[in-house]
C-alpha cells in the first residue's frame, strides 16, 4: 500500500473509508512516537490494503466524479469538531492534578482556536481556488509555519509552562512532518486535481483533522511523562 493508496482512503466519502483511512493515519501516527511491532504493522496494513483492494475494483474514486463546491470546504467536518473540541470535550478533560488540568486545557484551547481562526482566514481568503500545485504547497507549509508561531507565541503569553510546550512541542514535530508530507503527496498528485483545488483541500482538511484529535488524545500521555517538573 502506497501514499496514493492511503490518500484515496482518507478521501473516500463512505463511512467504511473514512474509518480505515483515518485509523491507518492514527496508527502511523502512533508507529512514529513509540514504536510498533514490525508483526503487527505488516498485519494491520495487509488488512487495509486487502479491504483498500477490493474497494478500488469495485468503485474507483474518480476525482470528477466528486462534486465538491465552496460550501463543502467552509462547512468541512473539521470546523465542527473544533467546535465540540474547545466548547465541550477541552473543558470536560481532567488530569492528574487541578493544576495541570488547568495548563493543559489551555494549552489545547489556545491550540484548537489558533487552527480554526487560520483555517477559516486561508479559506475566506479564497487565494486557493487560484493557485498552481506549487504555490498551494507553499501557501498550506506557510499556514502551519504561521499557525505553530502563533499558538506558541499566545501560549507564552498565557503564562502556559515551557516544559508544556516544549514537551508538546516533540510530540507536534512528529506529526507535523507526517503531515508536511502528505499535503505534499496531495498538491503534487493530479489524481486529486478538481475545479478551484476543491478536491486537494477537502483532502487536506480530512487528513488534518485526524492530526488535531490525535493531539488532544496524546496531551494525557505528554502529561504524565512530565513527572515532577510540573506541579
Amino acid at each position: 500500500m502506497d501514499l496514493h493508496d492511503f490518500l484515496t482512503l482518507i478521501d473516500d466519502n463512505s463511512l467504511q473509508g473514512m474509518i480505515i483511512g483515518i485509523s491507518t493515519l492514527v496508527f502511523w501516527i502512533f508507529d512514529s512516537i513509540f514504536g510498533v511491532p514490525k508483526i503487527m504493522m505488516k498485519m494491520f496494513y495487509n488488512f487495509v490494503e486487502v479491504v483498500l483492494k477490493k474497494k478500488i475494483k469495485h468503485k474507483w474514486i474518480d476525482a470528477e466524479s466528486r462534486h465538491l463546491s465552496e460550501s463543502d470546504i467552509k462547512k468541512h467536518d473539521i470546523f465542527n469538531y473544533l467546535n465540540f473540541w474547545i466548547y465541550s470535550k477541552v473543558p470536560t478533560l481532567v488530569f492528574s492534578s487541578d493544576y495541570r488540568t488547568s495548563v493543559f486545557r489551555n494549552y489545547l484551547t489556545i491550540y484548537l482556536k489558533t487552527h480554526k481562526t487560520h483555517f477559516k482566514q486561508f479559506l475566506d481568503d479564497d487565494n486557493y481556488k487560484k493557485m498552481s500545485d506549487t504555490e498551494l504547497w507553499s501557501g498550506l507549509l506557510g499556514l502551519i509555519n504561521e499557525i505553530i508561531y502563533q499558538y506558541e507565541s499566545e501560549m507564552k503569553i498565557n503564562n502556559i509552562p515551557i516544559i508544556v510546550i516544549e514537551k508538546m512541542k516533540i510530540i507536534n514535530n512528529d506529526k507535523i512532518s507526517l503531515t508536511i508530507n502528505l499535503m505534499e503527496s496531495v498538491c503534487n498528485n493530479t489524481f486529486y486535481n478538481s475545479e478551484n483545488n476543491y478536491l486537494k483541500i477537502y483532502s487536506i482538511l480530512n487528513i488534518y483533522l485526524a492530526i488535531l484529535e490525535n493531539t488532544i488524545n496524546m496531551s494525557v500521555n505528554v502529561c504524565d511523562s512530565i513527572n515532577g517538573q510540573l506541579h
